[in-house]
């Protein structure tokens, strides 16, 4: 088993395992009931971990976790072509002249 991996935050650790699991992955998630003993145990005693059961399997899994964090990472701020307004990262178009952001 290789640990691919670790989030303090659960629901995210679980999306991941879920994202592996669509891909025929096997996985096994250590640590998932570990958060109740925060404070009492060391804290890489209850992180979430995210393994990967064959460990041929570990290369495709990085990957497949690659994509999906990149895609998450939140967009920086842009500034329309066009008219020159500055736009939020989570819009593609100009909320003043709907030019799309490339």
């Amino acid at each position: 088993m290789i640990k691919v991996f670790e989030d303090f935050d659960y629901m995210r650790v679980g999306q991941m395992q879920s994202l592996l699991e669509s891909h025929d992955i096997k996985t096994f998630l250590k640590n998932q009931f570990g958060f109740g003993g925060t404070g009492e145990l060391p804290f890489v005693e209850t992180v979430p971990q995210l393994f990967v059961i064959n460990d041929a399997d570990a290369p495709r899994a990085q990957e497949l976790l690659e994509v999906e964090l990149k895609a998450a990472e939140p967009r920086k701020a842009w500034v329309c072509k066009d008219c020159g307004m500055e736009i939020d990262g989570s819009f593609t178009d100009c909320w003043n002249c709907a030019e799309q952001d490339e």
